[in-house]
């Protein structure tokens, strides 16, 4: 960081984006939507503001022509031939298919969706994260030699045994694409109840959305934000005026999404309830939807740290909706792994249990990014760096 921030003060913006590449090949993106704590603990801070080092690296790339960052950044090793197989587009898989590749190893990612980017595609509304910023770091990546079959659903296309046979060494990279449950009474099988991850996710896709003309948002996290920022557009589209509320168990100090994501919900008109615990999405005698019912949090976790919310039932509200969005979390589809791989595993708190360098209990199999550490697109991005090198050491030791 300290040196990119002296390539910026030179205004040598070639060399800064030759430092960049080095380290995070997704440095256009984090220049966007990165969580920047790195500026909470800037050593500059105690002498007033941190240095903005998000927003910095965003200038570093936005000074240099796109034309130039292949000659910049460099091109491959001489080829090994050693192949790799890597299962997903995000952050994690492409950062390990960018380190890889420039070692001489050839890789070969299977995408399941028709365009690559992972879960910044997926769940980043474009408003946010432009999908040309993406096309060109993919389009960065592959220049290198890296090919990228999207449409290739791992589990129905290609078995992960196939896979197995085929390559040198196989890496998971595939996200947090199911959206979590509440789980409280009305949650389950209804039209009117849909999970954040599925609407970004179609909205992406460029699929018409329909948006009622009052919605109500479960989550106080980043993605709850950004679904509730993109269907109050979309409210506002087709009505006219934004009738959208956010309810989340947090009080607003220990809000899990940015401030600013927070600070800008309020400008489109969304209103925000906090500490508020989601007890039952209400239907009357005829089926309808009422909206959902929610008690005033006392406290969120006991005296142990464990999670378990206590409540002032008295303090009882109905949020009026036509919609029910829940944004409480998300996680990974494993389906494609199959039984007895799935068996064969082993597995920590249902997440896929890793060594310290990413390899799985399967010593083929390394996993990376927020299907294992997330989500969070600059630890997928350094998780992805693990990986690489532990692959490649293993795949020297083979010669």
């Amino acid at each position: 960081i300290p040196d990119y921030i002296a390539a910026v003060r030179d205004g040598d913006y070639e060399r800064g984006l030759k430092l960049l590449y080095e380290t995070n090949p997704f440095s256009q993106i984090c220049g966007r939507v990165c969580t920047h704590k790195c500026e909470t603990t800037c050593a500059a801070s105690h002498e007033g503001d941190a240095v903005a080092i998000r927003w910095l690296k965003r200038h570093i790339c936005d000074q240099v022509p796109f034309e130039k960052y292949r000659e910049i950044i460099g091109g491959p090793q001489p080829a090994t031939g050693k192949k790799i197989a890597i299962i997903g587009t995000g952050p994690a898989g492409l950062t390990a298919a960018f380190d890889l590749i420039r070692k001489g190893h050839q890789v070969v990612v299977h995408e399941a969706r028709n365009k690559p980017g992972g879960m910044p595609r997926y769940g980043i509304p474009e408003y946010r994260l432009p999908y040309d910023i993406i096309d060109r770091e993919v389009e960065v990546i592959t220049s290198l030699g890296v090919e990228i079959h999207c449409n290739s659903r791992v589990g129905t296309d290609i078995s992960m045994e196939q896979l197995r046979r085929d390559y040198d060494a196989v890496l998971l990279s595939i996200g947090l694409h199911l959206g979590r449950s509440t789980r409280i009474p009305g949650s389950d099988d209804r039209k009117e109840v849909t999970k954040a991850v599925d609407l970004l996710r179609a909205i992406t896709d460029g699929e018409e959305i329909d948006a009622p003309s009052r919605i109500v948002v479960i989550g106080g996290g980043n993605v709850a934000m950004d679904i509730a920022r993109s269907m109050a557009r979309l409210q506002k589209q087709a009505h006219g005026k934004v009738n959208l509320t956010v309810t989340a168990l947090e009080d607003f100090d220990h809000f899990l999404a940015d401030p600013e994501e927070v600070r800008e919900c309020g400008e489109e008109g969304i209103e925000i309830f906090d500490a508020r615990g989601p007890q039952e999405i209400v239907f009357d005698d005829s089926d309808n939807l009422v909206g959902l019912k929610s008690w005033k949090v006392l406290s969120i976790f006991d005296e142990q740290g464990r999670f378990a919310p206590s409540y002032d039932e008295s303090d009882e509200q109905i949020h009026h909706a036509d919609m029910v969005i829940e944004a409480i979390g998300q996680m990974t589809d494993i389906s494609l792994l199959g039984e007895e791989l799935t068996e064969r595993l082993e597995w920590n708190r249902g997440r896929i249990q890793i060594d310290d360098d990413g390899r799985t209990s399967e010593t083929w199999l390394w996993a990376a990014g927020d299907c294992v550490k997330g989500p969070d697109v600059v630890n997928a991005v350094a998780t992805g760096h693990l990986v690489a090198e532990s692959i490649d050491a293993v795949l020297n030791q083979q010669k």
